[in-house]
């Protein structure tokens, strides 16, 4: 029974990893597409993602609302990429520390 679970953990762990690695590709790859120029007019580029947001929110053309923007595509990226990171790959000799700090260390008595 106890090779049966070791097992299912090492497929689990398997599977958390492969779903983290598509995840950051398509951070990654989103970050990519967002970045990308396209033609707004004659010899004139900008990103199109912000022309996007800017012509369905009715924004005007301001270099100040698109460093904005990317600032908030860029820290969405980063927190995606942060949180992939920490929850597809947690850090494993964390809960047999505890574990062990348990049983060898003494109850505390507390004063009330």
């Amino acid at each position: 029974m106890e090779g049966k679970q070791a097992q299912i953990r090492t497929v689990v762990s398997a599977v958390r990893i492969v779903v983290g690695v598509f995840m950051i590709a398509l951070f990654l790859t989103a970050a990519s597409r967002t970045t990308r120029d396209c033609t707004v007019g004659l010899y004139l580029y900008d990103i199109c993602a912000w022309v996007w947001v800017r012509e369905y929110l009715g924004l005007p053309a301001s270099k100040f609302l698109r460093a904005a923007f990317l600032e908030l595509i860029g820290i969405t990226l980063a927190l995606g990429i942060f949180l992939t990171i920490r929850f597809v790959f947690p850090f494993w000799g964390t809960r047999k520390a505890t574990e062990q700090e348990r049983e060898t260390k003494p109850p505390q008595a507390t004063v009330t």
